[in-house]
């Protein structure tokens, strides 16, 4: 029994030094780009590209070296690459009908959805194969927290006019529409270059950094300290839906924390974080009155422009889209739907591509969330010694579900997929989870079937003692 409670998730990856660190270094540094550097301007073109792309495209060279110099193993099959296998073939067959029976004109981006199927599961297949040890996640957290407070730090230099926010918005301005929005409304968007898509970032990290608070992972002050730093920022941005979203992802915490051991107290100090994250609204909010308007028209939901205008226009418009071609949509007909505006991931997936397509691209997201749901109950099987060896882990599975929850909620009136400034984030996000997930998985696998059945005795039929 000592050998089988010596047994830690970390324990179960056997790997070169140089290889752990090569693939933890790449990965952070993705990281860092996604949250932290401006997006590369090609004065010869008309699009940006993100410098996470760019540090992937190198380290799949370098991998490509490494792996031709038999100095790296070949990465293992993940079901991610049957997901963005079927959903390119959805892509494919939709342009085909569309230019074929359709006549819509293929423009040269449209030929770009075909290779972009495939980078939700390259972003995810790194932070997967990277596979971090319990110490790396704990390192990562720390790690994240820098960024996170110069994200923060530099949209309050926006709000309160700093010099040093004049000089970086050029490099990260998302277009006329986010520059007016800061200038007229106050709506800060920092590295992320729109007020929303920095609001979907920042809900993300509340989750994360409240649900290492609870959980006890790193230092409480830095935990509490980056929850709060988020919410006002979150704040500051005016996205309603960041509001939505973060309280939907903290009611899912509520839930995890309610079946976890020490539930009690795990309960009465969540709440207690939330009380603290409601003033910080109610105080931040009322430090602008175009701020502070703009989320009471909460109080009346169905009245707010917005949403309005999507229920009333851009939903019906692309409802009769959809209703046209239900099967494999329109294909991505950039030169009508460049300028027809849909306000919805979902139904833009289905006018494109159709049921067809749209089913691959759910299991984008419900293979993550099925890793980690598996993930959580092979937790539960090891019950509070392991989780006491390997809190990180626990954490990151934890976390994991809300945040895929609410990316899914997001897609009904925002995007991630197509969001090309949050998808690099969102995926790695995924991927870390899901090997967490998985890393529980393996643990109770790896276990004797003595002590899965000490762990988890309510599989055991008290007539005969069997399983």
């Amino acid at each position: 029994m000592a050998s089988i409670l010596n047994t830690s998730p970390c324990s179960l990856v056997q790997r070169q030094p140089q290889g752990r660190r090569l693939g933890e270094a790449g990965f952070l540094l993705i990281l860092f780009a996604c949250m932290a550097l401006p997006p590369i301007r090609l004065r010869d073109l008309d699009f940006l590209i993100r410098p996470e792309l760019v540090v992937l495209s190198a380290l799949v060279l370098l991998y490509g070296w490494l792996l031709l110099a038999g100095l790296a193993r070949p990465i293992r099959f993940n079901a991610m690459f049957l997901v963005a296998l079927s959903f390119c073939a959805a892509v494919l067959i939709s342009m085909i009908y569309g230019a074929d029976a359709l006549h819509h004109q293929l423009v040269s981006s449209d030929y770009f959805e075909i290779p972009k199927a495939w980078l939700p599961a390259l972003y995810f297949t790194v932070a997967y194969e990277s596979n971090l040890s319990e110490r790396a996640l704990k390192r990562l957290l720390t790690f994240m927290a820098v960024p996170t407070l110069f994200v923060c730090v530099y949209a309050w230099a926006q709000r309160l006019e700093w010099n040093i926010a004049y000089r970086l918005n050029p490099y990260f301005a998302g277009g006329e529409h986010n520059e007016a929005s800061l200038q007229v409304y106050g709506r800060v968007y920092s590295t992320f270059g729109n007020p929303n898509v920095l609001g979907q970032f920042l809900s993300w990290m509340i989750v994360l950094y409240a649900a290492a608070a609870i959980f006890q992972v790193g230092g409480h002050l830095r935990n509490v300290g980056i929850v709060s730093i988020c919410m006002v920022t979150a704040v500051l941005t005016g996205s309603r839906y960041a509001l939505l979203s973060t309280g939907i992802g903290l009611v899912v915490l509520l839930f995890l924390v309610a079946g976890s051991p020490r539930s009690a107290t795990r309960m009465a100090g969540l709440l207690l974080l939330i009380g603290a994250l409601a003033s910080i609204f109610v105080v931040t909010q009322n430090s602008s009155r175009q701020t502070q308007k703009r989320f009471e028209e909460l109080r009346h939901p169905s009245d707010v422009a917005s949403l309005r205008d999507r229920l009333d226009n851009l939903w019906l418009e692309a409802g009769n889209f959809i209703a046209s071609s239900p099967i494999v949509g329109h294909g991505p007909a950039k030169q009508i739907f460049g300028s027809a505006l849909t306000d919805s991931e979902y139904l833009d997936v289905l006018k494109q591509f159709g049921f067809v397509g749209f089913i691959p691209y759910l299991f984008y997201y419900l293979w993550g969330l099925h890793r980690l749901r598996r993930g959580l109950k092979a937790g539960q099987c090891l019950g509070p010694f392991f989780e006491g060896q390997n809190p990180a882990t626990y954490l990151f599975v934890r976390a994991g579900l809300p945040i895929v929850i609410m990316a899914l909620i997001m897609n009904v009136g925002m995007f991630t997929y197509y969001n090309w400034t949050i998808m690099g984030f969102l995926w790695l996000l995924i991927g870390l989870t899901a090997r967490a997930g998985k890393t529980l998985v393996d643990t109770l696998q790896d276990l004797s079937p003595q002590y899965r059945l000490s762990a988890n005795p309510s599989h055991v039929n008290p007539g005969t003692g069997r399983t």
